[in-house]
């Protein structure tokens, strides 16, 4: 009797009624590639990411200097580059170093910060190397499969050098 309690219990089975087929979703698609680039919001730096194959690194600078797009503008993201940068000129790297040589705006030159006055201090007003920066460092690291923040990027326009910079040096949004 014991043995025919046990079967009618396993036959009754656990109280879960049958369903019909369900939907899994999407299948996994594993590692997407993208790039993120650096916009201005507020007195901050916010990193953008867009969805796609790598381009090389000076076809992310320049996606850069093209601005944020219009979805990207609505959300307040603007770009420092105008009036500091005229076109893009050569952009080279090796191991943790990026050089980038940009043209001065077509408009009235923008001089060169004060010497003078700390890095620390003109930071806020020079949001456009940091975009610069930023957007360089991750395209490399990214590349090179090292920590954003070990890559240099030095920044020079005609003969003024601008220096060298981290991403770390500046004031970047929550991500």
């Amino acid at each position: 009797m014991r043995y025919l309690l046990a079967a009618l219990l396993l036959v009754a089975g656990c109280g879960i009624s049958p369903t019909g087929v369900q939907d899994g979703g999407e299948p996994a698609s594993g590692f997407q590639p993208s790039m993120r680039l650096y916009f201005v919001s507020g007195q901050r730096l916010k990193a953008v990411t867009r969805p796609m194959p790598w381009p090389s690194l000076k076809e992310t600078l320049n996606l850069l200097v093209d601005g944020p797009s219009e979805p990207e503008r609505r959300l307040g993201l603007a770009t420092d580059l105008n009036g500091w940068i005229g076109a893009l000129g050569a952009v080279t790297a090796d191991d943790a170093k990026v050089r980038i040589t940009v043209e001065a705006p077509t408009a009235a030159a923008v001089p060169v910060p004060a010497p003078r006055e700390s890095f620390a201090a003109q930071r806020d007003r020079l949001l456009w190397l940091g975009q610069l920066t930023c957007t360089a460092a991750a395209a490399l690291a990214a590349r090179s499969n090292i920590d954003a923040d070990a890559v240099t990027v030095v920044v020079r326009r005609g003969r003024e050098s601008f220096g060298s910079f981290r991403c770390s040096e500046f004031p970047r949004a929550a991500e």
